[in-house]
């Protein structure tokens, strides 16, 4: 019908094929039509989306393993994730990684001195301090006393690493050095005895355990900063990477990474000027010669000459080692001086340097066979000792104990068979008897130090203490306070003959 009004002079037939191509013709353009209009959709709906950034990758040196450098890796890999940077590591020695990331064929160092770029100006540093360390000595007191670097026969370090480097041409160190290749090499050196000390970072003398070996002193000698660098092909990722790690400090996260890792970062306290306190107050057991009540005797004079300039008062308890011991624990005394965490067990920070040294320890018994009952933990009666000391650890779980209040009452419940055995030094033995008691040495002699509470303030007091202590031995004014064979048997007397 509507064909019907077109004005054409065709005949039916013709207008009718004619008719029937448009229709055709329509019917193509609104198929294809139909079928564009997705792809157009689906064209403008993926110009709407942002393309994907290629994911970018820097290789490091791959650190050596352990808790510090497990978090510095975490650290970065999360700073880097977030600017769609993944970070990997090869193996390689430090020595070499240092040229390789100057020359640009590694991304950088993950961690490195603040003066790095001045020996190699390829790199360029982060300006966000991204960890911190104490440079230490690490000896044995029993060789050297406070030992002092000048003091050691000899040392060894990690090769590559460039702090020990800059200390020892710093201090003029004049003995003879030993460059490990790694830390494990390094530690087998010294557990050997091929050297006598060591130079290495805090966190590795941690590692390696060495802070709970009670024979070995740690000396702090530097605080360093430690930076990361990245080839100048990369520095236009700094600044972003900057910014990323100080938000993560901000917000907490790079110490949750630490502490996740239980890395401890000191920083090493030093003293352009005393301190000053109100009261400092000290406690102690009675000691013969070393803790008398009257407030003689050397410990006290140690105290006093450290201590008493920079305090408008001080105070010193001399009490039974318990009530010493719990005086510290009540936080009524700053300090106890004369033991160590192992013997009192305490919630508390050691002094770095030894005052003295106690003796062998004994366990004494009437005959052989309760010597041998008490070390099986057979033994029927109590063992006895001083309350205050933690002995228990000596013998089988099951042993029964006795806390006294001085050796002498031990031994006198020991004679009347009320305890099996004591447990103190040959010197405590009392002067009534007639035949020797039997006995086995539990350990050697250990180191004696001053306890300090695990606070801010007890902190400052115990790096005050190691400071002037160690002044005091060093110029040899300790002779004022220890005879020479005091001096002898602290292993505080660094002039004889090793």
């Amino acid at each position: 019908m509507g064909f019907a009004t077109i004005t054409t002079t065709h005949t039916v037939g013709s207008a009718w094929q004619r008719a029937s191509c448009l229709l055709v013709a329509a019917l193509l353009v609104s198929l294809l039509l139909t079928l564009a209009l997705p792809a157009a959709q689906a064209a403008q709906a993926t110009a709407n989306v942002a393309v994907p950034t290629t994911s970018q990758t820097l290789v490091f040196r791959a650190p050596e393993p352990g808790p510090l450098s497990h978090a510095l890796q975490e650290i970065m890999q999360e700073a880097y994730a977030q600017h769609n940077v993944q970070v990997e590591y090869v193996e390689m020695p430090r020595t070499r990684s240092l040229v390789e990331a100057n020359n640009g064929r590694i991304a950088g160092e993950l961690g490195r001195l603040p003066d790095l770029d001045e020996n190699y100006p390829n790199l360029r540093r982060s300006s966000f301090p991204l960890f911190g360390f104490q440079l230490v000595l690490v000896a044995d007191r029993r060789y050297c006393g406070v030992c002092n670097l000048q003091d050691v026969e000899n040392l060894a370090y990690i090769n590559g690493q460039q702090g020990p480097v800059q200390l020892l041409k710093q201090e003029s160190f004049k003995g003879p050095t030993v460059q490990a290749q790694d830390l494990h090499q390094l530690h087998l050196m010294f557990s050997n005895n091929r050297v006598r000390a060591l130079l290495i970072n805090d966190f590795e003398a941690r590692q390696l355990g060495y802070y709970q070996q009670k024979h070995l002193v740690i000396v702090p000698l530097k605080y360093i900063v430690g930076y990361h660098y990245l080839h100048k092909q990369h520095e236009a990722l700094l600044a972003k990477l900057d910014s990323t790690l100080d938000e993560m400090h901000d917000n907490g996260r790079i110490t949750q990474i630490f502490n996740d890792h239980q890395v401890i970062i000191e920083p090493l306290q030093e003293f352009n000027q005393p301190p000053h306190f109100q009261l400092v107050s000290a406690a102690a057991g009675l000691w013969r010669t070393r803790t008398s009540v009257d407030g003689s005797g050397r410990y006290w004079d140690v105290i006093r000459h450290v201590f008493e300039p920079v305090a408008d008062e001080l105070d010193l308890h001399t009490s039974s080692f318990q009530r010493a011991v719990l005086g510290l624990q009540d936080q009524r005394f700053d300090m106890l001086i004369g033991s160590n965490i192992e013997q009192v067990r305490v919630d508390a920070i050691s002094s770095r340097l030894h005052v003295d040294y106690d003796m062998d320890l004994y366990v004494f018994a009437l005959n052989q066979h309760s010597i041998t009952a008490a070390m099986q933990g057979a033994l029927k009666r109590p063992v006895c000792f001083v309350a205050g000391y933690h002995y228990e650890h000596y013998f089988p779980t099951g042993t029964s104990f006795y806390y006294g209040s001085n050796s002498l009452d031990c031994f006198v419940m020991l004679d009347k068979g009320r305890v099996g055995a004591v447990v103190t030094f040959r010197a405590n033995q009392p002067d009534w008897i007639t035949t020797p008691y039997h006995e086995l040495k539990l350990r050697e002699a250990d180191p004696l130090h001053v306890l300090f509470h695990n606070t801010p303030r007890g902190r400052l007091l115990r790096d005050w203490f190691d400071t002037q202590f160690r002044k005091l031995v060093s110029s040899g004014e300790i002779r004022q306070f220890y005879s020479e064979p005091d001096l002898e048997h602290a292993q505080l007397d660094t002039d004889k003959d090793r």
